[in-house]
């Protein structure tokens, strides 16, 4: 397993989470629909300014970034409380006590929580907690942005500059080049290795938040047929996975490097 610059607990005790594709309950859909923000109604000119193109990332620093993400968990505390602990209930629903009280696995699944799990209407904690106007300006907006791009990710591991905190490789189920800067991971992972993350942009690149998963090179193959396996089962192609079957793959790779 490895740490990511921003790993921390962010939570006072341990919840549990139930897998992401399955039918929701009407008192958890009740209790999302209550907690989601109205926005107001606003109306906009049909002349509208023009917006100077500017890079969207990229100009927030990493305090920015876990600053943001703080908000998002005490919102996310305050708001879904209730759903936290159902969402989590089925998460952790295969693992072994000692899982359950793992800190890393924890904050993964705050990870999964916050920015890939949808309710029945497709909307993420972290579009509610965007849409419930908080007072998030300046580099933090740019944070929040991020945030909002924010996806797991299974990469391949072709190259590492330690000096450079740069990663180099492939996405392995969006078969796309990427790069990803982070120090702590930099200094562990190595070429023909397999970490798997949630990762947000920053400037061209893409930065591992959370809790990552070492996955080493000899385990490669078998993560291949793993991911094939599941595929298979749940009808699913590769590139699907992460958005739609998040959970699953998550726990999927976390038993691969463990085994």
């Amino acid at each position: 397993m490895t740490e990511t610059h921003d790993e921390a607990d962010k939570t006072n005790s341990s919840r549990r989470k139930r897998r992401g594709t399955g039918p929701m309950s009407s008192e958890e859909q009740r209790l999302l629909a209550t907690a989601r923000p109205v926005k107001p109604v606003v109306t906009t000119p049909k002349e509208a300014e023009a917006i100077p193109l500017v890079p969207k990332f990229g100009r927030y620093e990493r305090p920015d970034f876990e600053r943001v993400e703080s908000m998002l968990a005490s919102f996310a505390n305050r708001r879904l409380g209730p759903v936290v602990n159902v969402v989590a209930k089925g998460f952790y629903g295969a693992a072994t006590p000692e899982e359950r009280e793992n800190a890393g696995i924890r904050t993964a699944f705050y990870s999964f929580f916050l920015y890939t799990y949808r309710d029945p209407q497709g909307i993420r904690v972290i579009d509610l907690f965007a849409d419930a106007g908080l007072p998030v300006e300046g580099r933090q907006k740019a944070a929040l942005d991020a945030c909002l791009q924010a996806r797991l990710v299974v990469m391949t591991i072709d190259d590492v500059h330690v000096g450079k905190h740069r990663m180099r490789g492939r996405d392995l189920l969006r078969d796309e080049p990427i790069t990803a800067l982070d120090r702590n991971a930099s200094q562990l992972v190595k070429p023909g290795e397999r970490l798997m993350c949630w990762q947000i942009p920053w400037g061209t690149s893409w930065q591992p938040i959370g809790y990552a998963v070492q996955v080493e090179q000899r385990k490669a193959f078998a993560l291949d047929r793993a991911l094939e396996t599941l595929c298979n089962n749940l009808h699913a192609v590769r590139r699907e996975l992460p958005e739609q079957h998040a959970a699953n793959l998550w726990w999927l790779v976390h038993r691969v490097a463990n085994m």
